[in-house]
């Protein structure tokens, strides 16, 4: 290592900050560190964190910026510890994905134990399936959901030799179910587009930084972003340079959007004295005037770091884009259909048992776009043939975090049940997965407000 992390990086904080417990948490998080050797956790933490501050202090290598996907669980556990126990460590953007889950384990620990074959589930999901805990995480979910409402659950033995079978058996009001979980990661596409845009954005951002300047800017773009040629972007830069720099707006066939001159004097003044995370979205919000919820953005900025490398208490310049894809092809792109996940799971069901599919996916592409995931949900269920198993519903769970300024996270659920061919009545009416019962629901999805 090129540095050293300090010996109190995981200590708790002091008195003076009156920190909170979360019980619920805690209990998660003792769970799964039970499962392994202090020992082991010891050395796992200290990875994740060399890894998250690595971000800091280092050129990024590879892929993964924040966290070694070989050691994903590992991730995971370290943020959930540190937002118990050593808050400065805790990543809001990643955390606010992971905390909720953990907590909703937590939650319904004591339900979760009376699941034959729980145990061995979770051991799981911390050793050999640690670079892709997910699905496993989500199988937890959804057993406790069973369980919830009266169900007699068991998870189901993979066997070595025999071909992949249903993860969970559900017997609730004397009826049996075959429940099969699928977790489907976030698409490939917008990871594309967002590469992309940094390599459209940044020799101009940087150009920006090495004149001196201070802008804010929001670009619609109505073409796909890899239609976008380089010289679209600069020539807006420049005609906005030529205005005087008071400030340009624009709305042509590719894009429509505006340049701002950026004061930071309002800034500068609201961080005096105060150790404030650098890109999070507190500081966002500071330089932008607002928050959007999964807004997509670029920033360069010149921060003075704060003890904590992590932290920043000045801001000497910055280069701030709020950017989004617009375009049909984009949001089409970004809205991953779920038919194959559809055509894994009845592959592992039983022939002769009632089942039910559960699909989870983060919905964070914005609300174009799970509005158009919607539509090709109900599309793909209408021409989806079981091949003759007894397929009664699909569960499909929507699950919406988020790292509002003033919170250290924030989550939603949508959950879209469609019948394929209903037979029985459905067996989950309350289909939170992740939300307490207790949680304000409404009807509409999350992206209707």
């Amino acid at each position: 290592m090129d540095y050293e992390l300090p010996e109190d990086l995981f200590d708790p904080p002091g008195p003076e900050l009156d920190w909170p417990d979360d019980p619920e948490l805690r209990r998660a998080v003792v769970w799964f560190r039970n499962m392994m050797s202090d020992e082991d956790w010891k050395q796992r933490r200290l990875a994740a964190a060399y890894k998250l501050y690595d971000a800091i202090l280092k050129p990024p290598v590879g892929k993964g910026r924040f966290f070694a996907e070989k050691d994903t669980f590992g991730w995971y556990l370290f943020l959930a510890e540190a937002i118990l126990d050593h808050p400065t460590n805790y990543e809001p953007v990643y955390g606010s994905r992971v905390v909720p889950i953990f907590k909703a384990i937590g939650r319904n620990l004591d339900l979760l134990l009376e699941v034959d074959g729980v145990a061995e589930r979770a051991k799981r999901i911390v050793s050999s399936e640690k670079s892709q805990p997910n699905g496993g995480l989500f199988e937890l979910l959804v057993a406790a959901a069973y369980k919830r409402v009266g169900a007699k659950v068991a998870f189901v033995d993979e066997a070595p030799g025999v071909s992949r079978r249903h993860d969970i058996d559900v017997k609730l009001n004397g009826q049996s179910w075959a429940v099969e979980c699928k977790r489907q990661e976030v698409g490939d596409f917008g990871d594309r587009e967002r590469t992309r845009m940094r390599e459209l954005w940044s020799p101009l951002s940087g150009a920006l930084i090495q004149a001196g300047r201070n802008l804010t800017a929001k670009v619609s773009f109505k073409k796909p972003i890899d239609e976008i040629p380089y010289e679209h972007l600069r020539d807006h830069l420049v005609a906005y340079r030529q205005s005087g720099e008071r400030g340009l707006e624009w709305d042509d066939e590719i894009s429509s959007g505006w340049v701002r001159p950026l004061n930071l004097d309002p800034v500068r003044k609201a961080m005096k004295g105060r150790m404030i995370m650098a890109h999070g979205t507190y500081l966002l919000r500071l330089l932008t005037g607002e928050y959007r919820r999964h807004a997509s953005y670029l920033t360069a900025l010149d921060l003075k770091p704060a003890g904590n490398p992590r932290y920043a208490e000045d801001c000497r310049q910055a280069i701030v884009l709020r950017w989004e894809a617009l375009a049909p092809a984009s949001i089409d792109g970004r809205a991953k259909d779920i038919f194959k996940k559809i055509v894994e799971a009845v592959d592992q069901l039983p022939d002769d048992v009632p089942s039910v599919i559960h699909i989870g996916f983060e919905a964070v592409e914005g609300d174009a776009v799970e509005q158009a995931r919607y539509d090709k949900i109900i599309k793909a269920v209408k021409r989806f043939d079981p091949k003759g198993k007894p397929l009664q519903y699909i569960y499909c769970h929507y699950l919406v975090p988020e790292s509002p300024p003033d919170e250290h996270w924030a989550y939603d659920e949508t959950t879209q049940h469609v019948g394929v061919a209903p037979t029985l009545d459905r067996p989950l009416k309350n289909t939170f997965l992740v939300l307490p019962p207790e949680a304000a629901g409404r009807k509409g999805p999350h992206w209707q407000e």
